[in-house]
């Protein structure tokens, strides 16, 4: 054996150069860079990579830090613009649900023709669970009078009793203090109708039909109008539906109860009739 393999660790150097000189020979003429550099390049090239990683990952860092407060801005205006659409979608719902009370105003139909009214909304109510006193929100610079009728769409609701410049109170059919004239509409008995709310906080808001005639043959499920006998009120305007009929406590006429159309424990919208009522007591001197 030659003495030059008996010594490994030069031979290894030398197979070692060999190899880098032919690298430098083949990596120069392929880039257009000296071998040199290709050599030294080729060993930093795993640093430079390993910076790069490192600077990426940094910056990566970084973009999440700064996104995160730009997303979490974005999600707090989101939010705000999900509030202002929660509350445009409930003012939409409300006026709907208006729109489609006002509707129902349209059902109103009396026996007198060529009525003028204005619609109004009720913004104060005495205590208790009924309506039986309430204030709207038109008065004297709407061409409001006491004593004009208040309607909604089921039927008759009350009468004005006191004005003020922008407001009026409502005296409503179901107060204990009220009277109105009516008549059966079937078998065209006349009696007075009163309310049976006196503090607002009775069961049921109901009325009761006294001075009927002894031989009135009203049953329940019959219908009760307005009589237009009082001046007050136009003939024809819808109140309730008889539900019990009785002698008096005399015996010497018929009385009834009468349940009302109109809902008195959810009052929003109502009409005021602004027609001309006729003065009973002038007429008769």
């Amino acid at each position: 054996m030659l003495p030059i393999w008996r010594n490994r660790p030069l031979v290894v150097t030398i197979i070692v150069v060999i190899i880098l000189v032919v690298l430098l020979i083949v990596t120069a003429g392929d880039n257009n860079m000296s071998g040199a550099e290709s050599v030294v390049g080729s060993i930093l090239s795993p640093v430079q990579n390993a910076l790069y990683s490192a600077t990426d990952a940094i910056a990566d860092f970084f973009s999440r830090i700064f996104s995160g407060a730009d997303i979490e801005a974005e999600n707090a205006a989101l939010q705000e613009r999900v509030a202002e659409l929660e509350a445009q979608l409930m003012d939409y719902d409300e006026m709907k649900l208006e729109s489609e009370r006002l509707k129902e105003f349209l059902n109103f139909n009396t026996e007198t023709e060529g009525l003028e009214y204005v619609t109004a909304k009720v913004i104060g109510k005495g205590t208790g669970h009924w309506f039986n006193m309430f204030i709207i929100n038109v008065g004297l610079k709407d061409g409001i009078a006491v004593d004009m009728p208040i309607v909604n769409g089921d039927g008759l609701i009350g009468r004005v009793v006191a004005t003020g410049y922008n407001y009026s109170r409502v005296l409503t059919i179901v107060d204990s203090s009220s009277g109105v004239s009516a008549i059966v509409e079937r078998t065209r008995d006349n009696g007075i109708l009163n309310g049976t709310v006196s503090t607002g906080d009775e069961e049921d808001a109901l009325l009761t039909m006294s001075y009927l005639p002894l031989d009135a043959d009203l049953v329940p499920g019959d219908t009760v109008i307005t009589s237009g006998l009082a001046g007050v009120f136009p003939k024809g305007i819808a109140i309730g539906e008889v539900i019990e009929v009785s002698k008096s406590d005399d015996g010497m006429k018929n009385e009834a109860v009468i349940s009302p159309y109109v809902d008195f424990y959810h009052l929003e919208e109502v009409m005021v009739i602004t027609s001309a009522t006729i003065d009973i007591e002038e007429a008769l001197e």
